[in-house]
């Protein structure tokens, strides 16, 4: 879900609503690692750290595995038999 949200193009990112359950009443928002902060001088000092850095660049990678990725691997798809072969 995150990643799909990073590839949108900035334009229909949506403005935040206030939440006041949510830290800094929900304004202060870190797309890519998911996380609300207190002020901009927090969500600053997070743009620096390795953690974030790690993330945004696993973000611009190739895309996730999904569900459907994990049940082929395990073998739970769909069966493949083969051509269908003429009987004589």
């Amino acid at each position: 879900m995150i990643y799909k949200a990073v590839q949108k193009p900035e334009e229909e990112l949506k403005p935040l609503p206030l939440d006041e359950d949510l830290p800094g009443m929900g304004q202060f928002y870190c797309l890519h690692c998911d996380r609300y902060f207190s002020n901009t001088s927090a969500m600053d000092d997070h743009f620096q750290t390795k953690r974030h850095k790690k993330r945004v660049k696993q973000m611009m990678g190739p895309a996730p595995h999904t569900q459907l990725d994990a049940e082929l691997a395990a073998g739970m798809g769909m069966p493949d038999n083969g051509p269908k072969l003429m009987s004589m």
